[in-house]
């Protein structure tokens, strides 16, 4: 095993930069379609956090228990059998991290042309991608540190905007408090069907996981770095719809019904809080949050690719590392991948198909905090908090979103599982090619 190099900081930063894209600046659009006061809406980002941190006391017992990199495809692996964690690996290492890599540069390159009319946006994704993919191949110290520079900025710049939206003041007038029909709206099916698009906002919770074998005093770290993540995001997410609320006028920031096309909720906030710059400042402002995001994936990503693919003869060139037990070729592989889906514009649907697959795969690893304890009994370190409700209510909550997944996108759906059936094929056929080899040689 390579030195642990990954500190708290380090694990934590991960965990806050994948969480905060895109997803929270446009969400509200589609909110206000269906929810029409302040409260109900809030109540969906407290939601939407609260089974963020069901789902990561779950993933912090099982990562404490097993502090080995993969995320889902160790867990899965050593709770049910090695086929399942290899189709989770699958999935996430061929296009589970490079096609929101692909995604996150394209939107960094679409804010920077507004910031900058003449620029490329594609080719200016593509060479943040690219430099980001570098400054990760020189080491993992390098990495981390670029890592943590980033989300403190991006921790910072969040801060300032939610100040001078609460220095703003509630210029629109919107109530926070209960009203008639209130609970209506909270117990309804477009509550539950918006709880979905909350639910991606919050992907990435589980980030640290995947670095679990780096990370410095695991027995206490990794719990810390993914409910403090996810605790931090929570707060961020919360107020952040408060400041929206208050600050820009609910019409502007509903999506329009006849195309659906997302507002950014993000920008137009801040042309009521900053004035007419407000825009460019915004752009600004997430160009420099995609950076740390697209970082955090770079460096999520190959630690599932490296254990991964050492056991496929065919590609096991791609797990080796460098001296200082950096995955560099896994490293190679993703951001090539991510750029060649960001050049053919297919990460939109790509991520479109893969979210059913990925969001099983989560809740069996949440459920595998059970079937944990069943056959090796408590843990004698961290211990998910409130157990067993925490693991069963994230897993009650996401096999509704699964249903409402499946129903709205069926073909994608069955191609995302057909993605991760691959996965399965390509197992058990490398399981016999080893064995045929092995048997080959002790002859």
């Amino acid at each position: 095993m390579s030195e642990r190099k990954i500190d708290l900081l380090g694990a934590s930063s991960v965990v806050v930069a994948n969480m905060i894209g895109t997803g929270v600046f446009v969400s509200l659009g589609y909110q206000l379609l269906d929810l029409h006061s302040g409260f109900p809406i809030i109540a969906l980002w407290l939601v939407g956090g609260v089974l963020a941190l069901c789902g990561a006391v779950s993933y912090a017992e099982l990562a404490t228990r097993m502090p080995e990199d993969g995320g889902e495809y160790y867990f899965l692996g050593r709770v049910y059998h090695p086929a399942i964690g290899f189709m989770a690996g699958f999935v996430s290492s061929t296009v589970g991290f490079a096609a929101p890599i692909a995604m996150a540069g394209a939107a960094l390159g679409a804010y920077a042309k507004g910031v900058f009319p003449g620029v490329n946006g594609t080719l200016f994704g593509a060479a943040v991608i690219l430099g980001i993919g570098l400054i990760h191949l020189i080491n993992v110290s390098t990495g981390v540190r670029f890592q943590k520079v980033f989300t403190i900025i991006k921790v910072l710049l969040i801060s300032v905007f939610i100040l001078a939206g609460l220095f703003h003041g509630n210029s629109q007038n919107y109530t926070f408090g209960m009203q008639t029909g209130v609970w209506d709206e909270i117990f309804s099916s477009k509550f539950a069907i918006a709880l979905v698009f909350v639910s991606y906002a919050y992907s990435g919770w589980n980030a640290s996981a995947y670095l679990a074998g780096e990370i410095k005093h695991p027995e206490k770290n990794l719990s810390r770095s993914i409910l403090y993540g996810a605790g931090l995001v929570t707060i961020f997410y919360v107020l952040i719809n408060i400041v929206f609320l208050m600050v820009a006028p609910a019409q502007e920031m509903m999506v329009d019904v006849s195309n659906f096309a997302p507002k950014e909720v993000g920008l137009i906030s801040a042309n009521y809080i900053f004035g007419v710059l407000g825009g460019k400042i915004m752009g600004g402002v997430i160009c420099i949050l995609l950076i740390s995001t697209i970082s955090a994936m770079i460096i999520a990503g190959p630690r599932v690719i490296q254990p991964m693919f050492a056991k496929l003869p065919l590609v096991n060139a791609i797990a080796k590392t460098d001296k200082s037990g950096n995955p560099i070729y896994a490293i190679i592989f993703q951001t090539a991948l991510a750029l060649g889906i960001l050049f053919t514009g297919s990460f939109s649907s790509i991520i479109n198909y893969i979210g059913f697959t990925l969001t099983i795969f989560t809740l069996l690893t949440v459920a595998g905090v059970i079937v944990f304890r069943f056959r090796h009994g408590k843990p004698t370190g961290y211990k998910a908090w409130l157990y067993p409700i925490t693991p069963m209510l994230f897993i009650i909550v996401n096999i509704g979103i699964c249903f409402y997944q499946f129903q709205d996108k069926t073909t994608a759906s069955l191609l995302g599982l057909g993605t991760a059936a691959l996965g399965g094929l390509l197992y058990f056929i490398s399981s016999d090619y080893l064995k045929q080899k092995n048997n080959s040689i002790s002859q």
